[in-house]
């Protein structure tokens, strides 16, 4: 399968990463073995029409000037400041950085440096002669190309050819653009057509004919392309080509290239295209023929299978002499093909657009060396019609950077901040999309580096940003108070005195080396949510928070304007155990550091009352109500970090956990599983914390089927939630045998739904689920016991929590002819294996599990526990028995004899290598799983993260047979992550009258919807509409079984008593 390398989300990198010995899920983004130093690759075409003869005089600019001072401080130390000017400075032959060069529009991507007033003048080719050689002679890291228009009048030959290939070395571009005429008519498309010739690899058209051609690239009379691959040309991971095309003037003789862009755009679109504008012109169909769009990946050189070519267009008009017609032409040429359109009428404009064009380049080209993987964070990460997305992308070292964006729910829609749909047909977010928070008119869609919180913390004052740890303030000051000098807290950050003013400051924002042109703030601030998922907070009277953690070290409290449409930094706390990945954050060493890279929960009081008696909603510190977060680190340590953010802009630290060195916690692993907040009859009324006893990293090594022992994280720890107190674990009494660590979140359930939870099951790393009930208000009645066993010799490990169904099952029997139905109650225990520290292993072993847990009754297993469920107790639905059986009945019986009687449940067995890299989940009796298959060694390409793909299974709950018409579908998300549930209503109603805005016929009805995997295919659903599976007892219609109610939409009228019972939400608390 090819991979689209212009389409962010699929996950294409080139760089070099030295990846540590042990194995981590990073693996999934960063392909270790590659080292490619390759430069983007830009086809400028120059307009030599008789208009380009014209002078050109510039009386400067009417931008805001500034001029850039050293400035210093005893807080922040040195840093860059812009000061506005009443005008700029003329032009000189060379300028000194500071007090003297002149910026205009700090803040933004029309940053221009050398911005002053021009003295210089002369024709607009000599201008734009002077402008791209200057361009060129800038950018020695960029393969230029060069076209130029043929005369194209009388008997001379139409459109364009190629003056020096892509890659032509900066002596011969210069010698080729002195020698650059100005005569004859403006062929816009015919030109941009000799360019896709070119790039696709084609028979020369227009430039057959031509003397002064670049005959190096072609052979035989057709084009090399500049994508294909030999000796001197190896296969890039950018396969793209970023085409500038420049012009004076409207297009004039440029129609023989019309009927093949009307019929290669058939071709590839399978539809027909128009002319755009009052010039008839087809130059917007070829820039979409050139670059694509959502729904169809255009190949522009399909000789090289492993990749997807393609292309941009930037476009500029120059001169000031353009109608209103041709400049829209221009810009809506740049929209499709993927660009950027630009407009410059005086030698400093042009010069400006030249570099921005570039600078757009550069940004584009770090999204294949550093592409974005959004993950659709949607548990706990909406309020109200909010969803909050977290994405990051890979870097060389270190640092990566990230974002946290926000979209919202309308009807059964996913819009942006103009209301236009936020994801393309595969669920992804589109590159056009507008984010809400993000300023101006900016389409920021799925760039990490632009919109959302990164853009907003890149603007703010490092001075005023309350940054906390767990010895107080974050600043140089109370560092140096707390160590008792500088050297000594230089000595905690592992850096010299000399450095350690520097190293506070760049760990608060500023942009102490000088990284980021535009601003006297770093660029990369936030870092990259790799595990952390955002948690939204509503306080009340519209005052909603988020919280999430990144590998710069930082837990961020956000707090979401929604009235103002902004987004603003609350506070940051780092833990005194990550001061040391500071350093090597900003040296951007090789490997991978983590921070706040953990799990995330919170637990809310909210029981004050307004005036009139009411429980209005609204978070009052002073009238009892409580709010409090709790963090762990994940892959960044083995502590857990208790907060009181009743009060958010005014955290404080309640409690820490510090696993390996506080008594009680000497085994706790890596802090990987999230404390839940419950409540339980032995401790009282009082909140706790439930949550597995982590990772032990020394299931890093591949051991395969040795599964020897963990020392650490073999544990279930409850602890008090509001002091970290431990009050019981499961091996307190060293009556716990399990052998391996429990990484993943625990299950609850209150089984007798009283407001209590009283069991918990806990899945292993080394492929065990294990069952403790605490059935009455006495730890010593507190059991547990191994209720399944399921690696059955495999390495198979168990990530993500067990999902817990409780439902109904007919138990059938059949004796002397008669065929009995009891129905029996159970719990489903719904898991998949896959070992997420090694995903690209292609040998695994890996299953999905349906457990049926049938000791519904929580009770002391002291004595009597029963036996373990083994891999050989459930039934293997590979082969598809009971979708097989729907057209006949009476087999169909058996199979349910054979499943309720002889089995204990089913398994269905993954591909090798397939495993389950996230938790599953049942809605309406339909088990979803999303699984990740590597890319076999044969077929990596070298420029992919994996090469591999995403799943989504819906199995029914009972039978393990597909519900929909496929049991698997890919998913636009390589690693997709747990689907999730979301209810709203089955159309958008903008005016609120009941009625469908699409069709005032129907009414809106309540409606669950699925949101997360990213769907992709032709008859793709986003978000997906779950289905609702008939039973407990079986409906025959025309002797067919029917299993998928498929004519009632999921709402209030769900039959959650038989499929769903009861599902507790993670964050419920008791009201006594």
């Amino acid at each position: 399968m090819k991979l689209a390398a212009i389409i962010v989300f699929t996950y294409l990198i080139c760089l070099f990463f030295t990846a540590p010995s042990k194995a981590e899920d990073i693996e999934l983004y960063v392909n270790k073995d590659v080292n490619i130093n390759e430069k983007p690759r830009v086809l400028f075409i120059f307009d030599t029409s008789g208009s380009m003869d014209e002078e050109v005089t510039s009386a400067g600019t009417s931008e805001r000037c500034f001029i850039k001072k050293r400035k210093g401080s005893w807080l922040f130390g040195y840093y860059d400041k812009y000061i506005e000017l009443t005008s700029c400075y003329e032009s000189k032959d060379s300028y000194n950085e500071y007090n003297e060069q002149c910026y205009i529009n700090i803040g933004n991507r029309n940053y221009q440096p050398s911005c002053v007033d021009e003295v210089e003048s002369g024709t607009r080719l000599e201008v734009a002669k002077r402008a791209v050689k200057g361009l060129i002679k800038d950018n020695n890291d960029i393969d230029f190309g060069l076209m130029r228009f043929n005369y194209n009048a009388g008997n001379e030959p139409g459109g364009g050819y190629v003056l020096a290939r892509v890659g032509t070395g900066e002596d011969t571009l210069v010698d080729r653009i002195n020698e650059l005429p100005a005569y004859g008519s403006t062929p816009l498309t015919e030109t941009l057509w000799e360019a896709y010739l070119y790039i696709s690899g084609q028979n020369l058209k227009f430039a057959k004919n031509v003397d002064d051609r670049d005959t190096s690239a072609e052979n035989s009379q057709k084009y090399e392309s500049p994508f294909r691959k030999n000796n001197e040309n190896s296969l890039r991971c950018d396969n793209s080509i970023n085409i500038i095309l420049m012009t004076d003037g409207e297009p004039q003789n440029d129609d023989e290239a019309d009927n093949s862009i009307k019929s290669t755009y058939n071709n590839v679109f399978k539809s027909n295209t128009g002319s755009f504008g009052s010039y008839s012109s087809y130059l917007v169909a070829l820039a979409k023929i050139l670059h694509g769009n959502d729904n169809t990946d255009v190949d522009l050189y399909p000789q090289t299978t492993e990749t997807i070519d393609t292309a941009r267009l930037f476009t500029i008009g120059f001169g000031g002499g353009m109608d209103e017609d041709a400049l829209e032409l221009l810009e809506e040429a740049a929209k499709v093909g993927g660009g950027d359109y630009f407009e410059a009428d005086t030698a400093a404009t042009l010069t400006s657009a030249l570099k921005n064009t570039i600078t757009l380049i550069r940004e584009e080209n770090s999204t294949f060396t550093s592409p974005s993987f959004a993950s659709n964070n949607v548990d706990q990460t909406r309020s109200k019609d909010a969803v909050y997305l977290a994405m990051f992308y890979p870097e060389v070292g270190t640092r990566w950077r990230g974002n946290l964006k926000k979209i919202k729910v309308m009807g059964n829609k996913l819009i942006d901040s103009t209301s236009t749909l936020a994801l393309n047909s595969d669920g992804l977010i589109k590159k056009d999309a507008k984010t809400f928070w993000t300023k101006g008119n900016l389409a920021d869609g799925n760039s990490v580096e632009s919109g959302g919180v990164n853009a907003m913390l890149t603007s703010l004052d490092p001075g005023k940003r309350k940054l906390i740890s767990d010895i107080g303030v974050f600043n140089i000051s109370n560092l140096v108070k707390v160590y008792g000098d500088k050297e000594k807290a230089a000595g905690v950050f592992n850096v010299s005195e000399s450095v350690f003013d520097s190293t506070i400051n760049w760990a608060r924002g500023v942009d102490v080396d000088n990284e980021n042109s535009t601003s006297t703030q770093r660029a990369d601030i936030f870092g990259d949510p790799l595990h952390s998922k955002p948690v939204a907070i509503d306080y009340g009277n519209n005052d909603v928070r988020i919280l999430i953690g990144t590998n710069a070290g930082f837990l961020h409290m956000f707090k979401d304007d929604d009235s103002k449409n902004e987004v603003t930094e609350s506070w940051a706390f780092i833990p005194s155990a990550l001061f040391n990945i500071i350093k090597p954050l900003r040296a951007k060493e090789a490997g991978k550091k983590y921070g706040m890279d953990g799990p995330i929960s919170v637990y809310s009081k909210n029981e004050s009352l307004d005036e009139d008696g009411i429980n209005d909603g609204i978070v009052n510190a002073g009238k009892g109500d409580t709010v409090w977060a709790f963090a762990g680190m994940r892959r960044g340590g083995r502590n857990y970090y208790g907060l009181d953010i009743t009060k958010p802009d005014s955290p404080s630290l309640m409690w820490s956990i510090k696993g390996g060195v506080d008594s009680g916690f000497e085994e706790l692993g890596q802090s990987w599983s999230k404390p839940q907040v419950a409540f339980i009859k032995a401790f009282g009324d009082k909140p706790v914390l439930i949550f597995g006893g982590g990772y032990d990293t020394i299931k890093d090594k591949d051991k395969g089927n040795k599964r020897d022992a963990d020392s650490m994280g073999r544990d279930v720890f409850i602890v008090d939630a509001k002091t970290g107190k431990k009050l019981w674990s499961l091996r307190s009494n060293n009556s716990f045998t399990g052998k391996h660590s429990i990484a993943a979140d625990v299950t609850l359930l209150d089984s007798n739904y009283d407001g209590y939870i009283d069991r918990i099951y806990a899945a292993d790393t080394g492929g065990d689920i294990w069952r403790v009930d605490m059935p009455s208000s006495q730890t010593n009645e507190f059991s547990h016991f191994k209720l399944a066993s399921l690696a059955d010799g495999k390495d198979r490990r168990f990530f993500y929590k067990p999902a817990i169904a409780r439902t109904i099952l007919s138990k059938v029997t059949q004796k002397e002819g008669v065929t009995s139905r009891v129905e029996t109650p159970y719990d489903a225990i719904v898991i998949g294996s896959g070992n997420r520290t090694n995903p690209i292993n292609s040998t695994t072993a890996d299953e999905l599990f349906m457990i049926r847990d049938e000791n519904t009754l929580t009770k002391s297993f002291k004595s009597n526990a029963p036996e373990t469920i083994l891999f050989t107790d459930l039934m293997s639905m590979n082969e598809d028995k009971f979708g097989n059986a729907l057209s006949n009945v009476s087999e169909f019986i058996n199979l349910e004899v054979e499943l309720t009687n002889t089995f204990k449940g089913w398994h269905y067995t993954l591909s090798p290598g397939e495993k389950s890299l996230a938790a599953a989940t049942v809605v309406g009796g339909v088990a979803y799983f999303t699984s990740f298959s590597p890319a076999s060694d044969t077929g990596l390409n070298q420029c992919s993260l994996t090469g591999g793909g995403g799943s989504l299974y819906a199995f029914h709950l009972h039978y393990g047979t597909k519900v929909y018409d496929e049991l698997k579908f890919a998913t636009s998300y390589e690693v997709p992550d747990t689907p999730q549930l979301y209810f709203g209503a089955s159309c958008v109603d903008g005016n609120s009258d009941g009625k469908c805005d699409d069709d005032t016929t129907v009414d809106v009805q309540s409606q669950f919807y699925l949101i997360g995997p990213g769907i992709k295919g032709k008859n793709a659903e986003n978000p997906l509409r779950p289905i609702e599976i008939i039973g407990p007892n079986l409906k025959i219609v025309d002797g067919k079984i029917q299993l998928v109610n498929d004519t009632q939409p999921i709402g209030f009228g769900f039959k959650t008593q038989q499929m769903y019972i009861y599902k507790r939400e993670e964050n419920d608390e008791v009201n006594n």
